[in-house]
């Protein structure tokens, strides 16, 4: 089983307007939407790898905290970390995500309302209402 850790961001989460950032994909012909993460590496934590793959995937500096969920997923272990930007600027990062990136395989990461949750195709379906769950506290 794989390892992997996953970062839930909210910005503005205290207003009407509040968002997630989502890595919005298309693989294969299949439109999807993940949280930003990864697998982590032999040495790492998994709060130590969500820091590492929100930057290699997003160009965010992050800090996290306590870890909000463990699910096992498609032979993925995927730990579940709240994030908190600290600095950076949102984009495709430099990781493994822009080298892969083709007509075919595409990542674009995109800040989503959370009103506008339910019309994308987030995966796996109980992220949705975690980053719900997340957001009401």
């Amino acid at each position: 089983m794989r390892a992997r850790a996953v970062a839930i961001i909210l910005n503005d989460a205290t207003t009407d307007s509040a968002e997630v950032l989502l890595m919005l994909r298309r693989k294969q012909g299949r439109a999807y939407a993940t949280l930003p993460g990864g697998g982590i590496e032999p040495g790492e934590t998994p709060a130590q790898a969500c820091v590492r793959e929100v930057l290699e995937e997003v160009n965010l500096t992050v800090t996290v905290g306590p870890e909000l969920l463990v699910l096992e997923n498609i032979g993925n272990l995927e730990h579940y970390f709240r994030a908190q930007v600290q600095s950076g600027e949102m984009r495709l990062g430099d990781g493994p995500e822009a080298i892969r990136s083709s007509d075919e395989n595409w990542y674009s990461p995109q800040w989503v309302p959370l009103t506008a949750l339910d019309a994308v195709n987030l995966v796996p379906e109980q992220a949705r209402e975690l980053v719900r769950e997340v957001a009401a506290q």
